[in-house]
């Protein structure tokens, strides 16, 4: 006996129901395995939630539910056991196509409502301020319904007469009573309905009506269900917009921004970054309207901010937009093109946002061009191994007697920094924010909790990039035998409580900005000036290392908090930090001299070091 080849489908994402942005987990059922389902053509199941981040987790869970559940009815399928059931024969009855110039499926589900409309009528017991939708009139109970059924003019003409022409109206008085009666109320009316359906369809004949009542109730609970919002917004008239226009000329830069914010959420850091460019082009071109904003004074605006240098002291850089090009117009070097294309770019998005909402008649953002800006300018590769020798040869770490920066972020801090981020892959913000809390043993195993919640009641905040990146990671055992738990030791006898005190919150809450310029300063002057090699290029270096040690993809995401690629990783992806750290230990470091590293700062007193902020002589 041959059986139906049934194709696999999936969804990568949640449902987003457009009408009130709850998202679903939905998935279509092939025609041959709706049996196995209770006849449903798809399963919808509601996420609880809004919130894309937080969905994630149900929806996996769910997914791989119904992969098991197709799994189980290709099986009964393949073996000729998979059989019609009340819900099978009902679904069927409610979504096929119309028969002999009768109704439709969904026509025919509209006539049940219309049916229990009018047997259970207007009346209610309960205080109709605290239901909705409000009772209706409803169908005349002496309807026919067996000749409604087979004539859809007259059914067309119960939908306009009686509800308006609105088929979302039709179930109210059903709505009301099903949800906040009892059942004695109407479920003689449901039985009544679904008497009526077993006449009308041979295969539902082999159950009972009751069985047949309650496949029938299953499916009007998710056509008309109890949510007011979801029935608000479902009967949800449109409302004609009186005749005015949407653009507002008067609208300037800085309000346009706020409505911006408002709508986008963007992370700080970018919504700092779009204020400094407002408040620039203000100082530039004055407070006129957007409208104003041609494509003449943006290119303006391009220009003189093209004059200004990459750097300039740090008071300097609080000056006006005007005041900082007339003192530093003429430095060098200039600004690199993407630093530009980031001024000019945050106004073209909010130019564009506002066109979008028809704030403005027209984009006069668009076609500013940046010269030598390119999106691929911006890759970053791995460094090689002899790239690795030099950095970790340089004198940072190798002669802790040239720890005398005059800078705020001490050079003991940089060390540590860079030596935890090339065997860890972690990200500089992660690193720069851990607390000494986080740093546990298991054993003779060392490792960083890295997450975004405090132990201590009065601990700092912390935050992480997305959700993958709350892991356990383990320190390499070259970190240790360096002296990493001396100097967290030294940390805690001081009264610390982070593990890089010098590292403090700039105004958008990150603690590493800093310490990120001295860190490529170190790559440039030591390794290469290649603009592709920064800090995160360590993160690149331990991914490919790991690649070439063979760890697998799983391993390497959960080591360096990137997300997993599919569902199926992410079950049992609570990694055991010992298997972890067995993993780190075969990617090869050796193009590090440890040794050097060991003997370098093996005399030093780290308590010593952090009062002084460097070693003695």
């Amino acid at each position: 006996m041959g059986t139906e080849i049934v194709k696999k489908s999936s969804m990568a994402t949640p449902f987003a129901d457009p009408r009130t942005g709850q998202l679903y987990f939905r998935r279509a059922i092939p025609e041959p395995l709706r049996a196995a389902f209770g006849g449903m053509r798809e399963r919808k199941i509601t996420l609880g939630t809004k919130n894309p981040v937080m969905a994630k987790e149900p929806f996996a869970r769910l997914n791989a539910e119904f992969e098991r559940d197709l799994a189980e009815a290709r099986h009964k399928l393949a073996e000729g056991t998979l059989l019609p059931t009340p819900g099978a024969v009902v679904r069927r009855w409610c979504e096929s196509a119309p028969t002999n110039g009768g109704l439709s499926g969904q026509q025919r589900l509209l006539l049940t409502l219309m049916e229990l409309d009018a047997g259970v009528g207007g009346r209610f017991s309960a205080n109709p301020k605290q239901i909705y939708p409000p009772a209706i009139t409803g169908p005349a109970v002496n309807t026919d319904w067996n000749a409604v059924l087979d004539e859809p003019s007259r059914f067309a003409g119960i939908v306009t007469d009686v509800y308006g022409g609105e088929a979302e109206q039709v179930g109210t008085n059903w709505i009301r009573s099903r949800w906040h009666e009892s059942g004695n109320a109407w479920h003689p009316h449901l039985l009544q309905a679904a008497e009526r359906l077993r006449r009308f369809v041979p295969e539902a004949q082999r159950f009972s009506t009751e069985e047949i009542a309650k496949a029938l109730l299953a499916v009007l609970d998710e056509q008309r269900p109890a949510d007011e919002d979801f029935n608000r917004a479902r009967l949800a008239k449109r409302r004609h917009r009186p005749n005015r226009s949407r653009l507002r000329p008067n609208m300037r830069l800085k309000q346009l921004f706020d409505e911006w914010e408002d709508g986008n959420k963007p992370r700080p850091q970018t919504a700092l970054e779009y204020r400094a460019s407002v408040d620039d082009f203000i100082d530039f071109a004055g407070d006129i309207p957007v409208s104003a904003i041609d494509a003449d004074l943006l290119f303006d605006y391009r220009d003189e901010a093209a004059r200004l240098p990459s750097t300039m002291p740090r008071a300097d850089r609080a000056l006006p937009f005007r005041a900082r090009v007339e003192k530093h117009g003429g430095g060098t070097p200039k600004c690199s093109p993407a630093t530009l294309k980031k001024r000019i770019g945050a106004l073209q998005a909010l130019l564009t946002y506002a066109f979008q909402q028809r704030w403005t008649a027209s984009n006069n953002g668009v076609g500013i061009t940046i010269i030598g800006y390119s999106k691929t300018n911006k890759n970053r590769r791995s460094l090689e191994d002899h790239e690795l020798t030099l950095l970790f040869a340089c004198p940072l770490f190798v002669d802790p007697r040239s720890w005398n920066s005059p800078s705020r972020i001490s050079d003991v801090t940089i060390f540590w920094l860079f030596l935890i981020a090339a065997t860890t892959g972690a990200r500089l913000e992660e690193v720069g924010q851990v607390a000494l809390a986080d740093i546990r043993r298991d054993g003779d195993i060392v490792y960083l909790d890295i997450s975004d919640y405090a132990l201590l009641e009065d601990g700092e905040e912390k935050s992480v990039k997305n959700p993958e990146s709350r892991r356990l990671v383990p320190v390499h055992a070259n970190l240790v035998a360096i002296g990493f738990l001396a100097y967290c030791n030294a940390l805690a006898a001081a009264g610390h409580r982070q593990l890089f005190p010098d590292l403090k919150e700039n105004k958008i809450g990150k603690k590493t900005k800093e310490a990120s310029q001295r860190i490529n300063r170190i790559v440039d002057r030591y390794v290469s000036k290649d603009k592709r090699l920064v800090f995160y290029s360590l993160r690149h270096t331990f991914k490919a290392k790991g690649n070439e040690a063979n760890l697998t993809s799983k391993t390497l995401n959960q080591i360096c908090g990137h997300a997993l690629v599919n569902v199926g990783e992410q079950y049992g992806s609570e990694p055991r930090i010992r298997n972890l750290y067995r993993e780190l230990h075969r990617i090869d470091f050796s193009c590090i001299d440890w040794e050097a590293i060991r003997q370098a700062v093996s005399g030093l007193k780290w308590s010593e070091v952090l009062r002084r902020g460097k070693p003695d002589d």
